[in-house]
């Protein structure tokens, strides 16, 4: 699962969405028996990035492991798109360019949770990217 998360951040990092959404559908795959709740969280993340990429095929991959997962019903983005509290945080600091572990440091929070908040955050606005959080971030920040 390490080479998993490791190759997850590379991708992110290197902007390669399309890898990296296969990679957090192959941690899904892995997460499935032991932790089927963070299972479900990163196949939903590898969703809203096959859908903002038009990759059909690996949403639909991404949708059947959600049905096995119990999820049943819409699975785009959840809710509203309400972010909390720490998720706002997060966004600034995406924002401001930082990686996830210069998050977690920032944040006094671990390298995995920046990175689920990250997920989160992607999936509730309905976000591709690493990037394309960025671009909503300075598209609603307030101006100066």
């Amino acid at each position: 699962m390490h080479h998993l998360e490791s190759a997850l951040a590379e991708f992110g990092r290197l902007e390669l969405p399309l890898e990296e959404a296969r990679a957090r559908l192959d941690l899904a795959h892995a997460l499935t028996a032991e932790r089927p709740i963070m299972a479900q969280v990163e196949a939903r993340a590898a969703l809203t990035m096959f859908q903002g990429l038009a990759a059909s095929r690996d949403a639909q991959a991404a949708t059947s492991l959600l049905r096995r997962l119990g999820v049943r019903g819409h699975t785009g983005p959840r809710g509203d798109g309400a972010l909390t509290e720490r998720e706002k945080e997060v966004l600034d600091l995406l924002g401001e360019g930082l990686s996830n572990t210069d998050i977690a440091a920032r944040l006094y929070i671990s390298r995995r949770t920046a990175e689920h908040h990250v997920s989160n955050i992607l999936a509730k606005l309905g976000l591709a990217s690493r990037a394309e959080a960025t671009a909503h971030h300075m598209r609603s920040a307030p101006k100066r």
